[in-house]
């Protein structure tokens, strides 16, 4: 699953001291549950035994990162953190960790448990995958079961096989298109038909003697970056549409193949579970840092201001304080907070790290931030933000090289991260290195999530083609009908001016913005930092700190709109920045803008 949407309602305190809260641990994961021993320990075996598998025996990648599994045994716990009905279990990434939650024990919680460690291990291992992709791997790893010396992979998901025997599919460009904001959650008719027919699909490629030997070309395509529908179509020689219209024969068929995969024993040390009791502040501690990962911060505040009295001074507590104040864009106390974990001895990351970002939007001396950074990657060698910051420092001195050793260990902890491809790109491009710095934008677009961050890529591209011929050309967009509810919003009011004040609102902004054309200012809101469309500019990224600014010509394009917070009279949709206004020099690592990474906390980015 994606991760969750932001929680906005109240919620019961999912870890009550009145539940018997159990830690278990193994090699590679630790579980926190309610649901008995006995049912921790069989997820917490299933889980390695996929971990096993992938690396021994077809040879994956293994995220470094700790993995932590919350499993409830009441429905009812587990129904606020949710992303919708239709689940039994997410997983949510986090820059300590990853996390699987999961309720209701029994042996569909044991497959929704590998489904969601196959996200787990394709989020830190592969390029982004199309959404058809992503599941469909996720179920068909699902299924597999230890026989003997062997893993059993490929059997057939008897509900899958009678809904897509049943029930009419969805029409096949919504199914190839389909992303984590298709609304095919809706229901649990409509979800439970995509993973069908996703399985299915995934399950075709994978065993049928037709589909099967064009796998690894596929593979190799999507990670270069290129589009879905371009790689498949390279790969198999005809358009995924096309190939598609074959799965209703092999679905009809029902010989859905398994594979026995030769599997290297576990040694002791590899199987050893260890149980211990949970104490309720630390399972309360444990609950809010899922919560603040989530971005769930009212939530978390409030468990924390509940339990106040019971919990002990501690880092961990400080930290998720801190992260609160963040929320609620408490600079200061955030800094209090960051500041008193790491005196009161925090293991974390996070407080170094925060606390970093904090000096850094402050104007403090770069050598500071570097000093909170180097700490926080000492705490974490993972902590891909941390490295990607510090290589957009490097980048900014021109110290490109440096640069990019930061950026790659980014890269290699969260490869779908956009804006890090981006970087790379950019330092790439600075070396004459055009190739690397072509494959590093492309991969940038692919792993795009918002159109600023998709037109950002493009201008990479362009900027890299301008110097040694022309960019590929964008792969043929397929024909999908898309709901007028579903479009991006016009705007219909535009202005020029100059930029004066950004005030941050939480996760919105209000913008200031001068007419040319003179008269009083024009107050205009920003609800989604990120998905602010950038025109032109040959543009990358350009971040703000909160406040006065230094004057900036820029176009704006906004949707007016009365009875915004603060005097705002419309909604920003799109920016545009006249070159001027920036005093570029001609250096190359002038013309590099700093990404801003912390939306809504730290910093806007538009």
């Amino acid at each position: 699953m994606a991760r969750p949407l932001l929680l906005l309602f109240a919620a019961p305190l999912l870890l009550s001291a009145a539940n018997q809260w159990r830690r278990l641990a193994s090699p590679h994961f630790e579980i926190l549950t309610d649901a008995g021993e006995a049912e921790g320990a069989r997820v917490l075996d299933r889980l390695e035994t996929v971990r096993h598998v992938f690396l021994e025996s077809i040879g994956g990648k293994a995220p470094t990162v700790p993995v932590r599994v919350f499993l409830f045994h009441s429905e009812r716990d587990f129904r606020p953190l949710e992303p919708n009905r239709n689940v039994r279990g997410f997983h949510q990434g986090g820059p300590e960790r990853d996390y699987i939650v999961l309720h209701s024990p029994g042996e569909e919680t044991l497959r929704a448990a590998r489904h969601e460690y196959m996200h787990v291990l394709l989020a830190h291992s592969s390029a982004t995958l199309p959404m058809w992709l992503e599941e469909g791997t996720a179920e068909l790893y699902s299924t597999l079961e230890l026989r003997g010396a062997n893993a059993i992979l490929g059997a057939p998901i008897s509900q899958h096989v009678r809904a897509l025997q049943r029930l009419e599919w969805p029409p096949v460009a919504l199914f190839l298109n389909a992303n984590r904001q298709t609304p095919i959650y809706d229901d649990a008719t409509h979800a439970g038909l995509f993973y069908a027919e996703a399985w299915a699909f995934v399950h075709m490629l994978n065993f049928s003697p037709v589909w099967w030997p064009h796998l690894p070309r596929f593979a190799e395509l999507l990670d270069q970056g290129l589009p879905a529908a371009l790689s498949f179509e390279s790969a198999f020689s005809m358009p995924a549409a096309k190939a598609l219209a074959a799965l209703p024969s092999y679905v009809r068929d029902a010989r859905f193949g398994t594979a026995a995969v030769p599997m290297p024993p576990r040694s002791p040390e590899q199987s050893a579970i260890t149980a211990t009791a949970l104490a309720p502040a630390a399972a309360l501690v444990a609950q809010v840092e899922l919560l603040n990962t989530m971005g769930a911060r009212q939530l978390a505040d409030a468990m924390l201001e509940r339990a106040a009295a019971s919990l002990p001074p501690s880092p961990e507590i400080e930290t998720a304080r801190g992260l609160v104040a963040l929320g609620k864009s408490d600079r200061a106390a955030a800094c209090s907070r960051f500041l008193h974990a790491m005196e009161l001895g925090a293991t974390s990351s996070m407080p170094a790290f925060e606390y970093a970002m904090l000096l850094r939007e402050s104007g403090a001396a770069p050598d500071e931030v570097r000093n909170y950074l180097a700490e926080a990657t000492g705490r974490n060698p993972y902590l891909a933000e941390a490295h990607f910051i510090l290589g957009l420092m490097a980048q900014k001195d021109n110290r490109h090289r440096d640069a990019l050793a930061l950026f790659e260990q980014a890269t290699g902890a969260l490869p779908r991260q956009s804006h890090f491809w981006h970087a790379r790109a950019l330092s790439h491009h600075a070396l004459g290195q055009v190739e690397m710095a072509r494959l590093a934008a492309r991969r940038a677009a692919g792993s795009a999530t918002t159109a600023a961050q998709l037109e950002m890529a493009q201008a990479a591209l362009k900027l890299i083609g301008t110097s040694s011929g022309p960019a590929p050309p964008a792969a043929p967009k397929p024909a999908v009908y898309v709901p007028d509810s579903w479009k991006p919003r016009e705007a219909s009011a535009p202005v020029e001016g100059t930029l004066e004040q950004i005030d941050c609102h939480g996760d919105a902004a209000r913008v200031q913005i001068r007419p040319s054309t003179g008269g009083a200012p024009i107050q205009l809101w920003v609800e989604k930092p990120g998905g602010v469309l950038l025109k032109d500019s040959s543009s990358l990224t350009f971040t703000f700190q909160c406040g006065p600014q230094r004057p900036h010509r820029v176009g704006v394009e906004y949707e007016p709109k009365p009875g915004l917070a603060r005097g705002a009279v419309g909604l920003i949709m799109a920016l545009r920045f006249f070159s001027e206004s920036l005093t570029l020099s001609p250096e190359p690592h002038h013309a590099i803008q700093i990404a801003a990474t912390r939306v809504g906390q730290h910093s806007v980015l538009l």
